[in-house]
């Protein structure tokens, strides 16, 4: 006779899906009920804002110096990490000038959203996006959310004569 306890783990067996995907581009991944676990795609990102230099100066600095902050994106704590921005600082006092959240799994209609609905929500920052599916050549290697400074950005895009550039901005350039 099987009970309660024994019915609901060969339910949440049967719930289990392995699957293997045939593609280079694409992850193994393990369905568990509606949530999909997949393995995460490894990003040198020392290289990937080495790579943009030319069309970010301050990118590279930023990231060596630790004032870029890369983020996986949960919908449990990406409000808490949007609101700390403002008055993020390392150990030294220094603030960040940005977070990137990695966006895995998540299209250009859901990142545009995104950008907007933060754009209204926090005005002091800008919010930008970056996915692989641009084929600028300056993409990220994954999709991400990028969050700034607004008026640090504006100050150095002015500096320097850029407009309207996505790039992260440190004063020290």
């Amino acid at each position: 006779m099987q009970t309660a306890h024994s019915k609901d783990q060969k339910r949440k067996r049967n719930r289990r899906i392995t699957c293997q995907v045939k593609t280079e581009a694409e992850a193994k991944c393990l369905r568990r009920k509606s949530h999909v676990v997949a393995k995460r795609k490894e990003v040198n990102w020392l290289e990937y804002y080495k790579s943009i230099a030319t069309v970010c100066p301050w990118s590279y600095r930023s990231f060596i110096m630790g004032k870029i902050i890369t983020i996986p994106y949960t919908d449990n704590t990406f409000m808490t990490f949007a609101s700390a921005f403002r008055s993020c600082k390392d150990m030294h006092g220094v603030a960040t000038d940005c977070f990137v959240y990695t966006c895995e799994g998540k299209g250009v209609r859901w990142l545009e959203s995104m950008v907007d609905e933060m754009n209204e929500e926090y005005p002091d920052a800008e919010w930008l996006y970056s996915t692989p599916e641009d084929n600028s050549g300056n993409a990220t290697p994954i999709p991400v959310l990028i969050q700034q400074h607004r008026a640090k950005l504006e100050y150095l895009r002015d500096k320097i004569g850029y407009e309207d550039q996505d790039c992260t901005g440190s004063e020290d350039e």
